[in-house]
């Protein structure tokens, strides 16, 4: 299928028209069943609800769209073009609006039955737990997205914070909870000061990022999450993917993150260096968001009003626990034996330890 998503800014009134390419990739001719439903956002990670009551032409943008053929049949190895017509209505509301066209294989009924035991084997009337299930049988739906963004004559100058960071965080599965406890009880048992620390046990692998739509048109926001040390040097940065954000909408964004490995450790293996960067990644830290978007309507560009940092602080506890333990052991013994070290160590650096033994 091709393509996969209209992005289209339109006015009240307006008509357009276009096709879809859609192939048949299996061996066997498909007939197609092709309808048109609205669409919402139903959670954080992009699933999408279906509409298919809405019957108000200014919101209800499935019925803006007429589809020419909308039933056919595939054979295999064809691409089919469907063409289809968009007629925007005069009250259509202002903002964001989405539908989508499905299409759907109407396959015989003998796709879903069981299949036939081999010849001669015998009938049973009791399941046999021994043979392996029946694999279930799966209809490919496909769908082609319609973002439509309805402007009016009079375009008014846009106001408020459209892009609002509602939640940027270590997954607390990452974070050292009850050292975190014990300094937000030294600080007064607040929650202002609870929330204001964060202790993670090694550099983050993710952040939690939730970002708010607050606009009317849906937004696709994207940057980057910049980590400095405490001496305000970058020691790595984080992709933050390109989504899109419908009107009103909160949605989590996937941040992974590593920190680089310095160029003076790049000639050491991959494990060795990763291991030394993960367990010297101690202090004190600040993640800094670089975010922005475009409105769907002009070339403005949009970022959060107040900038967002994060300040945590990294203590990779196990590793620094074992190492110090074991210098002061080590410590230990030299002060304790330091004369029999001192005396082994003159023997073998004797010219000849063998005579003076013997003497």
């Amino acid at each position: 299928m091709s393509p996969h998503t209209f992005d289209l800014t339109v006015l009240p009134g307006e008509t357009r028209t276009g096709k879809i390419k859609v192939g048949n990739r299996s061996e066997v001719p498909l007939p197609i069943l092709t309808k048109t439903v609205d669409f919402s956002a139903a959670g954080e990670e992009g699933e999408m609800a279906f509409d298919e009551l809405s019957q108000d032409i200014s919101f209800a943008s499935r019925k803006w769209i007429k589809i020419e053929n909308p039933n056919f049949i595939l054979n295999p190895g064809e691409t089919k073009e469907v063409y289809f017509t968009i007629q925007v209505p005069e009250n259509a509301e202002p903002g964001g609006h989405y539908a989508t066209f499905l299409f759907e294989p109407q396959l015989p009924s003998f796709y879903f039955e069981e299949p036939t035991p081999p010849s001669g084997e015998p009938f049973r009337l009791e399941p046999d737990l021994e043979r392996t299930p029946v694999q279930p049988r799966v209809v490919p739906v496909i769908g082609v997205l319609f973002l439509f963004s309805v402007q009016t004559f009079t375009l008014e100058p846009e106001t408020g914070e459209k892009l609002e960071v509602v939640e940027f965080s270590i997954p607390r599965e990452e974070r050292l909870a009850s050292l975190e406890n014990f300094f937000s009880r030294l600080m007064g048992n607040t929650v202002e000061a609870a929330s204001s620390i964060t202790i993670t046990r090694k550099p983050p692998s993710s952040f939690v990022l939730r970002i708010k739509n607050n606009d009317i048109y849906h937004i696709k926001p994207s940057g980057k999450v910049l980590i400095y040390n405490f001496f305000g040097k970058k020691v790595g940065e984080a992709e933050i993917p390109q989504r899109t954000i419908l009107p009103g909408q909160i949605r989590r964004f996937p941040v992974e993150f590593s920190p680089e490995i310095p160029e003076k450790l790049k000639w050491l293996p991959a494990s060795v260096s990763n291991f030394l960067v993960q367990n010297f990644f101690v202090g004190k830290y600040g993640a800094r968001i670089e975010l922005q978007t475009k409105s769907p309507l002009t070339a403005e560009v949009f970022q959060p009003e107040i900038p967002v940092v994060l300040t945590f602080f990294s203590l990779p506890w196990h590793f620094w626990f074992s190492f110090i333990f074991i210098s002061g052991l080590l410590f230990f013994l030299l002060v304790k034996y330091r004369k029999r070290i001192v005396l082994a160590m003159k023997t073998l650096l004797s010219p000849n330890p063998f005579f003076k033994i013997g003497q």
